[in-house]
């Protein structure tokens, strides 16, 4: 093998040999690849300090210190084989945080005081590879990086992720999981070396067998010949980012103009017109993406709950014609009041279900709402109750079964609360945003009012004429 390779909390099987002990202050000169696994990175745990009080602890100053020294001792190595050209595999371990001493103190006799910093297992990495996110699944999607064709068609099965990686740049994504900002895997180019961070890989568990004469696990032939040819891989993957490494980067001179041909400079100016046309794009898709969020709020009264769904129908209600708003003096708060033009005043409360109906807490709650309202010095009629419900919001629209519970139907029509499942709303709403209908609205307003009493039942959205194409 021409190149030699050092490996950190991963052992390739039947090279055992290839991991060193991260302990120790190895020097990295000889490697030309390095694998890292951070899962290995941590402070020696027979050092742990426990609070006397308030609970919790830290590492004591002595381990904290050392653990400290490693990971500027490994930082360091790593930056010198990237400035030599070398590269560097990352294994996406789980992210962990620990809670070390720089120093104490001792306030009172007897007492210690411990001047603490929080310290992670990738704090060794000579560059920011972006917020990194503790995460686990196998669910792995491959870019097509021709680069890694091979070994994603030799591993793909033995890959899982432990953490991805957002918002990292000037990186050349590799593997990302079902949501595309995800990032499990990537190169980076970084000086005149390279970086790369890839999903967990797991052995099979015939790759070892257990002699029990020697007390021992040894790696089998399945296993060797996996491990031999992992290693092809990663001298593959190693020799491919070379050979387009290898070349001199441009010396400012040679851009010049008497080095730029006329064709070199015409494809200049199409690249920098290119550019400004992507940015007046990408503007333009950040305004359409801020009216795409406002324009789905309606969505909300499919799914959500709290002041969201608050915020929904209060919305909701503005479209159909209400003034409706939030109310709050610093004593009460009531979720919206609401006054329709033909001036009927309402008080409503809303709440959402993840996967149950609408109980009696709610109604009470409503109850007690109008009452208060009715005891401000400006209210001279009690107002009317709307309780807005968002039942098993979870779940399909149509596929949902439950509504208001039998408590809150008995109670609604003793008190004459009205009933309205906010799923109903959304379509009454959706009907409206995209036709201009103030006979539906106020057929809709009518609705709730004589649904007083009741679960409210909206009337037939009107049919549209289909356009003719």
């Amino acid at each position: 093998m021409e190149k030699d390779i050092i490996t950190f909390g991963f052992e390739i099987p039947g090279y055992s040999n290839f991991e060193k002990n991260i302990t120790s202050n190895v020097s990295l000169m000889d490697a030309d690849i390095v694998v890292i696994c951070p899962e290995i990175i941590k402070p020696s745990s027979h050092s742990w300090v426990s609070f006397s009080s308030g609970g919790g602890g830290c590492y004591d100053v002595s381990a904290s210190t050392n653990f400290i020294n490693k990971l500027q001792h490994l930082k360091k190595e790593l930056t010198d084989m990237l400035k030599l050209g070398k590269t560097i595999f990352i294994l996406l371990s789980e992210k962990n945080t620990f809670l070390i001493a720089l120093s104490t103190s001792h306030p009172r006799k007897g007492q210690t005081t411990y001047n603490t910093t929080s310290s992670s297992n990738y704090d060794f990495l000579p560059i920011s590879i972006g917020k990194l996110t503790s995460a686990s699944g196998d669910k792995i999607i491959f870019t097509g990086n021709s680069i890694f064709a091979n070994f994603n068609k030799e591993y793909n099965k033995n890959l899982v992720y432990k953490a991805y990686v957002e918002n990292s740049e000037n990186c050349n994504i590799v593997y990302t999981g079902k949501d595309t900002n995800k990032i499990l895997g990537s190169i980076q180019k970084v000086g005149n070396g390279h970086l790369i961070t890839l999903p967990m890989i797991e052995f099979n568990k015939d790759f070892t067998k257990y002699d029990e004469e020697k007390d021992k696990y040894f790696w089998t032939k399945e296993g060797v010949s996996f491990g031999k040819n992992f290693i092809q891989n990663l001298l593959e993957i190693d020799k491919n980012l070379t050979s387009n490494s290898n070349k001199t980067p441009i010396p400012d001179w040679a851009s010049l103009d008497e080095f730029v041909t006329s064709k070199a400079k015409s494809i200049e100016k199409s690249i920098e017109t290119n550019n400004k046309k992507i940015l007046e794009l990408k503007e333009s898709n950040i305004k359409y993406n801020d009216l795409l969020l406002e324009e789905n709020k309606i969505k909300d009264l499919l799914f959500e709950s709290g002041k969201p769904l608050e915020d929904a129908v209060t919305n909701a209600l503005n479209i159909l014609g209400y003034e409706a708003q939030n109310y709050e003096d610093g004593v009460l708060e009531l979720d919206q009041v609401i006054v329709s033009p033909e001036k009927h005043r309402f008080i409503g409360e809303c709440e959402g279900k993840d996967t149950k109906d609408i109980n009696i807490t709610k109604f009470r709650q409503l109850l007690e709402s109008l009452n208060a309202d009715f005891a401000r010095d400006e209210v001279q009629e009690k107002a009317f109750g709307i309780l807005f419900g968002n039942p098993q919001r979870l779940s399909e629209p149509n596929s949902r079964t439950l509504d208001f519970t039998e408590k809150c139907k008995i109670g609604a029509e003793r008190e004459k609360i009205a009933l309205v499942k906010t799923s109903d709303l959304f379509f009454v709403i959706k009907y409206l945003k995209e036709n201009d209908n103030d006979n539906y609205k106020k057929k809709c307003r009518d609705a709730i009012y004589k649904g007083l009493g009741k679960i409210v039942t909206f009337p037939p959205i009107p049919k549209t004429k289909s356009r003719q194409t």
